[in-house]
């Protein structure tokens, strides 16, 4: 049996929610995620589908879980590649534009697992939302070159044998001073970056971060430093300088030390080209690009986006691009859809997202999805990005307020990740990555591999999204013929949930997979049904019936631990729909848990983007209030780079000249708001 797509059901569909009372008291409960830790018997994680462009650097490491040692190998490696056995990473050049499907095997002592991974070569860039670490939410931009590489090591250590392989940099790595080179470009503090010496950049960091097998990334403001203009210095490779490419009447509403870039003139063009091949010699493999919308004009700015986009592509490495920020409306940005997909891998669509006060805006978060969902124009290697997430520890030099964990309670962090993964969003953890190995819960939210398979499936199909009485029932279309499903309570007492099987348009009975609690779901004929903890979300698959319950994703894989076998069928990714074998071992090692089965898409790339769902009808429009932009704090360097000190005049900035980020941040004294919400939170 095939699960039909989703295109136009749940537009008035007949779904069932029911507030749950006790008494006269209202019930709430916490939600229980599945606390268990990865089992010894090996595992393959996604994504297994990753674009590179042609003849460029070539780095990914393959994420796998089990005990340790991990000993890889692989079959079908095109030429120019290597896979290093005991680290999994394999680096090199990319292959000529095609697509290479290559068998992964990990190997230990407590068994072995296989998987096809599909290397993309030409087209596009993230075909699976991209997932990473930004050092803003908890460094500001403190940030210096020794926490980058002890965050690195942390991601790589807990979060990349699950898929997160993205480090990122965020704002004004460049001060204090402002450096410039004879071109113009900001170069890094020397400071923060003791490596950067000279024309080397930051190399030394990158080169750091790749031997991880990690992609490193760094944030950047639109357009050319005033100083450079004021300077009118010479663009790098060109007859041009930088007045001739910078317009003093496009300024970054927010930050007085830039000006726009004239993006669709030559002199424009040639900055752009300049400041990427900069940034290509670095090893930069991820650009945040910040300021390219401004909110009170309601103007995003095209024009730069364009020369950007070719400037990333005549460096001829990979490298992903990020637009920030987000609009303070969802609904007029979405008119420039098919731009963004042409132009950039992920773009923000809602302001931005904190665990406080009124930032804490996940109504406002809800209200952009909806938006967002169900958007025809888009395709794999495209995403809607609902900003970073403020989970864990914050700190341990937090901009916004003191240290700790966040704020949000747990069945709201539940929210914020499904919500993430139905859309689906790219997934950028801001919390510190150091401190998970003493959190297992937040550890557990972020590794769930069952949820994070339905984030990073190949189909790359977006969620579609319907109300109910209070709550939201999202529906996603996964590949393998398989959906996701996810409930929503945003009230104050837990809910009572359904939604019939005939209105997915499921017939007979799928198999059932709750993925938070990792668990088979039994007994639910013709409808899925749950009681969703007040402010929590749930989320399942739906497989056809003689499927796995077990979430999968999109590659063909097989694993033993001594015993049992299970067979799926598909093909490998990008490879077609033969017939796939999985063997799962039973075999002892005391997790309870079944290793992951995953099942394989039937098309590549480019026929799953044509096999994404048609749109919903476009849902009504939301607002959202305006937020105030913080005035400038600028953070002094200690010598230990370990404490921040209040605002100090920077020598490279004119006395009484603003400099901030997008960032929004409020101006009153919020310790007892943040006081009053962690314990909110902890008594959740």
């Amino acid at each position: 049996m095939r699960l039909p797509r989703t295109s136009f059901l749940l537009v008035g569909a007949t779904l069932a929610a029911t507030q749950v009372l006790s008494g006269a008291a209202h019930a709430q409960s916490s939600i229980d995620i599945s606390l268990a830790e990865a089992p010894a018997t090996p595992r393959l994680q996604g994504p297994f589908v990753y674009g590179a462009a042609p003849s460029s650097p070539f780095l990914f490491a393959i994420p796998a879980t089990g005990r340790a040692p991990l000993e890889f190998s692989a079959s079908g490696l095109p030429a120019g590649l290597t896979l290093a056995p005991s680290t999994g990473i394999i680096s090199g050049t990319t292959p000529a534009a095609g697509s290479y499907p290559v068998t992964v095997t990990v190997t230990s002592s407590a068994g072995t697992a296989s998987a096809t991974y599909t290397l993309q070569s030409g087209g596009t860039l993230a075909l699976t939302p991209p997932m990473g670490w930004n050092s803003y939410d908890s460094f500001g931009a403190s940030v210096t070159e020794q926490d980058m590489i002890d965050q690195a090591q942390a991601v790589r250590t807990h979060l990349q044998p699950y898929g997160w392989n993205t480090v990122v940099i965020d704002y004004r790595w460049y001060e204090p001073g402002q450096p410039i080179d004879a071109n113009g470009r900001y170069l890094p503090a020397a400071s923060k970056y003791p490596s950067a010496t000279g024309s080397n950049g930051l190399k030394s960091l990158a080169d750091r971060i790749h031997a991880m097998g990690l992609s490193f990334g760094i944030h950047i403001m639109r357009g050319v430093p005033r100083k450079s203009y004021d300077a009118n210095l010479p663009i790098a490779a060109s007859s041009f300088t930088t007045r001739d490419a910078g317009n003093p009447n496009d300024p970054c509403p927010w930050d007085d030390h830039m000006w726009g870039v004239r993006g669709d003139t030559p002199a424009g063009q040639a900055w752009y080209d300049a400041l990427f091949q900069q940034y290509a010699s670095w090893g930069v493999d991820f650009v945040k690009i910040d300021d390219m919308l401004n909110n009170t004009t309601r103007r995003y700015h095209q024009a730069e986006a364009d020369a950007i986009h070719r400037a990333v592509e005549k460096t001829g490495r990979s490298i992903v691009l990020s637009f920030s920020p987000g609009p303070n409306d969802p609904s007029w940005l979405i008119t420039s859809s098919g731009h963004l997909n042409s132009n950039a891998n992920m773009w923000r669509v809602v302001n931005d997202f904190w665990d406080f006060n009124a930032l804490t805006d996940l109504p406002g978060v809800l209200r952009a999805a909806s938006t967002w969902q169900g958007v025809g124009d888009l395709t794999p290697g495209h995403w809607p990005d609902l900003d970073m997430l403020p989970l864990g520890y914050l700190g341990p030099r937090n901009e916004w307020h003191a240290s700790g964990q966040t704020t949000f309670t747990k069945n709201e962090q539940v929210t914020i990740m499904s919500l993430w993964t139905m859309l689906p969003s790219p997934l950028m953890f801001g919390g510190n990555p150091a401190r998970l190995g003493s959190d297992a819960w937040t550890l557990a939210l972020l590794t769930n591999e069952e949820v994070l398979a339905v984030n990073q499936d190949a189909l790359g199909a977006r969620g579609h999204r319907t109300t109910v009485n209070g709550g939201e029932i999202w529906v996603r279309d996964l590949s393998g013929d398989r959906k996701a499903v996810a409930f929503f309570n945003h009230g104050d007492q837990d809910m009572a949930m359904s939604v019939q099987f005939s209105e997915l348009g499921v017939t007979g009975t799928p198999v059932i997979r709750d993925l938070w609690r990792r668990a088979d779901v039994s007994g639910m004929s013709d409808a899925l049904s749950a009681s969703v903890p007040a402010g929590a979300a749930l989320m399942y698959t739906l497989s056809p019936p003689g499927g796995m319950g077990e979430a999968s994703s999109a590659a063909s894989t097989s694993s033993s631990s001594g015993g049992g076998s299970t067979s799926e069928g598909g093909g490998g990714l990008g490879g077609g729909g033969g017939a796939g074998t999985t063997g799962v071992g039973a075999g002892g090692d005391g997790s309870g848990e079944r290793p992951a089965r995953r099942a394989t898409p039937a098309a590549s790339r480019a026929a799953a983007a044509a096999r994404c769902p048609a749109p919903l009808a476009r849902p009504r429009r939301f607002s959202c209030s305006s937020r105030r932009r913080r005035s400038a704090r600028l953070v002094e360097e200690q010598p230990d780079a370990t404490t921040r000190t209040p605002p100090a005049a920077d020598p490279g900035v004119p006395r009484g000249t603003a400099m901030a980020s997008s960032r929004s941040g409020p101006s009153e004294n919020i310790a007892p708001l943040v006081a009053a919400r962690r314990q909110t939170s902890e008594e959740a």
